[in-house]
């Protein structure tokens, strides 16, 4: 079925608060005196960043499927589109890794890097999610060709995922496959965003973006809108209804990062979002182009302020210059003016890309080629 080639503000919106928060989360782990979170307002400030996630991933996989069905016919087989695709998602996946580089030299790393080094280089964040998560679903509609398969494919996906989690994170995947492959399991080699069950999230939004397309299509986008915000609130309060019943069928694990019921909390809380910035979206006039541009950038930006925050193998992170002595008021100072900044450099790079879009790919390629040649070549 074809759909319109509108562009939808509120996914941009929903990416944006996602990188708000997000912003803000790292800037007080990073830089916030460990002697203040112990405060109960940490722990519901910690509770509440719990969601932040789940609604960065959702919102990147609703991109994903809003400008998959809404070019279907060019996604499905090959084309210069889904090439230029896979060099998005197969270079996010080479930033993840980078980014966790014990040293800035490849010599060094064959000569002195350590086991504890190798396990933290192979440690799977975020971008590795996405990008795997992004690879499998890109690959899935080259072969399944209907869009009806590759939603079922996704929703089957999403299921498995969800609630063999729980059994994935049981198991020491570490003893029985490569760590690199353990890694993208569970938390056994202290992953943060393992496949189960953070590529659920992104595997949801894409299902989310093929509901909300054909319910647009048949002009019922506002009543499916009005329905997610009963939906969100039933799945937010039932999950944590069943949660206090003692029946439990897994093995032991980590409840609040695994449990099927609190994965089904964390998308309740989701969906009210995207609903709330939807309605916001049709009631209020945004004039700034700053919330959209933020959105659109939202990867670029996570990778921007993490190396800002916690450095890399080519600069030292406030984490490492600052230190986590910050009081709450100088950590909030400290995310404002991160986030100015990020927002600086973003608008600038979405700029770029617009109106000079050779040279933002020649830009690309120098930062890409000197960081490549420097790590090969550097002695120590």
């Amino acid at each position: 079925m074809p759909h319109s080639k509108q562009r939808y503000l509120f996914i941009d919106l929903l990416r944006f608060l996602a990188v708000v928060f997000m912003i803000q989360g790292h800037t007080f782990d990073a830089l916030l005196d460990f002697d203040l979170r112990s405060h109960t307002l940490f722990f519901a400030h910690d509770f509440f960043h719990g969601f932040i996630a789940p609604m960065f991933l959702f919102a990147s996989g609703v991109a994903f499927g809003i400008s998959t069905f809404k070019k279907w016919e060019e996604h499905n087989r090959p084309t210069r589109q889904v090439a230029k695709r896979y060099g998005k998602f197969i270079g996010l996946f080479i930033i993840g890794y980078a980014l966790h580089l014990p040293y800035f030299s490849l010599r060094k790393i064959l000569a002195e890097a350590t086991p504890s080094d190798i396990a933290v280089w192979l440690q799977v964040d975020a971008l590795h999610c996405i990008a795997v998560s992004m690879l499998v679903l890109q690959t899935a509609v080259l072969l399944l060709k209907d869009e009806k398969k590759f939603v079922l494919f996704t929703s089957a996906a999403a299921v498995f995922i969800i609630f063999l989690s729980p059994v994935a994170w049981s198991i020491e995947f570490t003893k029985i496959v490569p760590l690199w492959l353990a890694s993208y399991i569970n938390a056994g080699n202290n992953s943060w965003f393992p496949i189960f069950p953070w590529s659920a999230y992104i595997l949801c939004g894409v299902i989310f973006a093929s509901v909300f397309m054909n319910a647009k299509e048949h002009r019922h986008a506002m009543d499916l809108m009005q329905k997610s915000v009963t939906v969100g609130v039933v799945m937010f309060i039932l999950a944590f209804i069943l949660l206090n019943i003692p029946l439990n069928i897994y093995p032991p694990h980590d409840v609040w990062k695994v449990n099927p019921l609190i994965i089904f909390a964390r998308l309740g809380f989701v969906l009210l979002v995207t609903s709330g910035v939807f309605f916001a979206e049709h009631s209020l006039k945004i004039t700034s182009q700053i919330p959209q541009i933020m959105g659109r950038e939202s990867l670029f930006i996570y990778i921007i302020h993490l190396i800002i925050l916690y450095g890399s193998v080519v600069n030292k992170g406030l984490q490492q210059v600052i230190l986590p002595t910050l009081s709450v008021a100088q950590s909030s100072l400290a995310f404002i003016v991160i986030f100015i900044a990020v927002s600086v450099f973003a608008y600038g790079w979405y700029q770029l890309k617009k109106q000079y879009a050779s040279m933002a790919m020649t830009v690309r390629i120098a930062v890409a080629a000197t960081f490549i040649i420097l790590f090969l070549t550097r002695p120590y």
